[in-house]
């Protein structure tokens, strides 16, 4: 892992030059033209006489295993249905996605982030579910409404809401005993985890850190910006909220971490991966998301891992996110590609889901096979907060292009080439630039 470059996982945007270079490129860009297509049902009332093949793409690898058996519960219902997973590294994902939309060739069905999805939804490049819809196969009322939200284009849908990320305060308990270092509860603020993570790094071997943390949008800054009680973008879409006092202190605490001792700095973290570092005992404790049970649980220190609540206070706050799953407007079967999504959408695959621990399902109700299936990482703890303290995931249609500046200049904060005020007030001035461009 880098975090000098400020991305990670699952959730999130590529790069906005790159983006807009593309053919049908960025959101910037963007034509506001929705595609017709999926706004029909196809599937018809015949299971078996849905056939064909198609591809469905995805990123993460920890989640293979499930969607494999998501797929073969699909096969029980639509026999003649062949579905060839196509796993590509995040890194490569939207790349990749960019190379195949120029020529038309995007995946039948693939995952997507909401910071990328208007790029795609008003392009033309996503099918409509509106058809699902319509027949009764998919309703978004079903999932929580800020993602139902994120993924639709003026209240029609363009994917259906796979799962949701929230984080969380993943520690090891074995490391916090022998530091005597009580564990974290819901008193802890920033100060807290500031002051522990500090403590720990003194009381624990020289080579074990207090914490190690993951620089970015989805693992950490948008998370204690909410904390501080500062925003990214305001709600009308139009400023950058990167200027205000409070989003300022939100961004600072993660420089404070390093200048204070408690967290390697990025140059140590691109050479020593902070997930790595956590899974194998060299830190105690770290930010992070449900997204990290699966690799958690092939840990060596699985036994010893579980989590806790954000350190927030009187608002412990955390932005919610969650992947959606897309049809191509160019599928060439989207009676298949349509089948696919309603069942990816539906309960038995959202019970597959909860009971691998490999994502959060989405689907209303259906979370608590998620809870159980690993009872002693305390996951409720995710549910929890995405249902008291979860706000929404800033996005905007030019998302790619402000989100390459968020990386730009905040990793100049995070290495000290820049003060949180200076880095935060020149990135707000840029921001602002892009989201200009969006009203006109």
């Amino acid at each position: 892992m880098t975090t000098s470059t400020i991305a990670r996982r699952s959730l999130l945007a590529a790069s906005g030059a790159a983006f807009a270079a593309a053919a049908a490129g960025c959101g910037g860009a963007g034509t506001g033209n929705t595609s017709s297509e999926g706004t029909k049902n196809e599937i018809g009332d015949d299971p078996e006489k849905v056939e064909g093949s198609i591809s469905y793409a995805f990123w993460d690898v920890n989640q293979q295993d499930m969607l494999e058996e998501m797929i073969k519960a699909f096969n029980e219902k639509y026999p003649n249905v062949k579905v060839s997973l196509q796993m590509t590294p995040w890194k490569e994902y939207f790349g990749k996605l960019r190379t195949q939309v120029s020529s038309k060739a995007l995946p039948d069905v693939f995952w997507m982030t909401g910071p990328n999805f208007r790029s795609y939804a008003e392009n033309g490049q996503l099918a409509s579910l509106k058809g699902l819809q319509d027949a009764g196969l998919f309703d978004p009322k079903n999932y929580p409404e800020a993602l139902a939200d994120m993924y639709s284009v003026d209240g029609e849908p363009f994917a259906a809401p796979k799962d949701f990320d929230t984080v969380a305060i993943w520690y090891n308990k074995k490391l916090f005993d022998q530091a005597g270092v009580a564990y974290p509860d819901e008193t802890w603020t920033l100060d807290t985890y500031k002051e522990k993570a500090v403590e720990l790094g003194e009381k624990l071997p020289d080579d074990v850190w207090g914490c190690a943390e993951v620089f970015s949008r989805t693992a950490s800054y948008y998370h204690s910006i909410a904390i501080t009680g500062g925003y990214v973008i305001s709600e009308d879409k139009k400023k950058s909220g990167y200027d205000d006092p409070k989003t300022i202190e939100g961004v600072k605490f993660w420089r404070d971490l390093i200048e204070i001792g408690a967290s390697p700095d990025l140059d140590y973290l691109a050479e020593n991966s902070a997930y790595a570092m956590f899974e194998s005992g060299k830190c105690a404790m770290q930010w992070s998301g449900n997204w990290r049970v699966p690799a958690m649980l092939k840990a060596s220190t699985k036994d010893d891992v579980t989590v806790a609540t954000l350190p927030g206070g009187d608002i412990p706050k955390t932005a919610v996110h969650g992947i959606g799953n897309c049809i191509s407007a160019f599928t060439k079967n989207m009676p298949a590609a349509q089948a696919l999504v309603a069942f990816l959408a539906g309960e038995e695959a959202a019970k597959i889901s909860a009971e691998s621990g490999a994502a959060n399902p989405a689907l209303n109700g259906t979370q608590d096979g998620y809870v159980s299936a690993h009872p002693e990482l305390n996951l409720q703890v995710f549910i929890d907060q995405a249902e008291n303290n979860g706000v929404a995931f800033p996005i905007s249609k030019n998302c790619p292009d402000w989100q390459e500046l968020e990386g730009e200049y905040l990793t100049k904060v995070f290495t000290g080439e820049l003060t949180a005020e200076e880095g935060c007030t020149e990135l707000a001035k840029a921001m602002n630039e892009v989201l200009a461009k969006e009203s006109e």
